[in-house]
């Protein structure tokens, strides 16, 4: 299956193309594990990453500029991004995502919780509530991560946001001309994650679908209802596009 730039998403496309070469020139140093107080980050690796973001991105840090040195000194810490989105601006918090998304991916390699059941609807690496996932051969559903990547299991009909298992509180939208993908809205606490045919995912990544996908959002979004997590450019709310 082909995807098609639409105009309307080309700048998010062209953001997203110097984010993902962002994630490929970024060679962390140091593995992840789970130290107290390292904030889900190596300190060593701080540098690498912000000089990559400056040459993917023109992105000015300066030497060494105000968000190394707030890395260096813990006042930032990544996970605050899996919960707290509500409560930053949001340009700090599409910065700080892109930023994050090295470690986070990290912290997956060296956890290896693919195929999981999500206890609660988070993910087992760091705890983020979903906004994508794939209806599999046999109907079985599989959850993404935005944040790590990590693919696990929930419930079949459901919400991942307020865990209520009852179908009725579940509303399915899709827009027309666009097969292969829908919204799954839950009325009792008004989140929705995208959910994507098996077949879509032949050849493109969970990514590519959810910018491809953004139109989705931006209706569902207009209904009132939220996603838990942000898109691959760092944005939750799409009213702007």
């Amino acid at each position: 299956m082909s995807i098609t730039v639409k105009p309307h998403l080309k700048d998010v496309e062209e953001l997203y193309a110097k984010i993902h070469g962002f994630e490929k020139a970024v060679k962390l140093q140091n593995t992840y594990s789970p130290v107290e107080g390292a904030h889900h980050y190596r300190k060593e690796d701080v540098r690498t990453v912000i000089d990559a973001l400056s040459r993917s991105l023109d992105f000015h840090a300066g030497e060494p500029g105000d968000l190394e040195e707030a890395m260096h000194s813990g006042n930032i810490d990544f996970m605050r991004l899996v919960r707290e989105h509500e409560t930053m601006p949001a340009e700090e918090y599409q910065l700080l995502y892109i930023m994050s998304r090295p470690f986070f991916k990290s912290m997956k390699n060296a956890l290896t919780m693919d195929d999981m059941f999500w206890q609660d609807g988070r993910c087992p690496v760091c705890s983020a509530k979903p906004a994508l996932s794939v209806i599999e051969k046999e109907s079985h559903r599989k959850y993404f991560c935005s944040f790590c990547g990590t693919a696990g299991s929930y419930m079949r009909i459901g919400c991942p946001g307020c865990l209520t298992e009852d179908p009725r509180d579940i509303t399915i939208m899709s827009l027309e001309g666009e097969e292969g993908m829908r919204a799954d809205m839950c009325e009792k606490c008004k989140s929705y994650v995208k959910t994507f045919e098996s077949s879509m995912t032949d050849g493109h990544s969970m990514d590519s679908l959810d910018i491809l996908s953004i139109p989705l959002d931006i209706i569902v979004q207009e209904k009132g209802f939220k996603r838990h997590a942000p898109n691959p450019v760092g944005i939750i709310t799409l009213g702007q596009y």
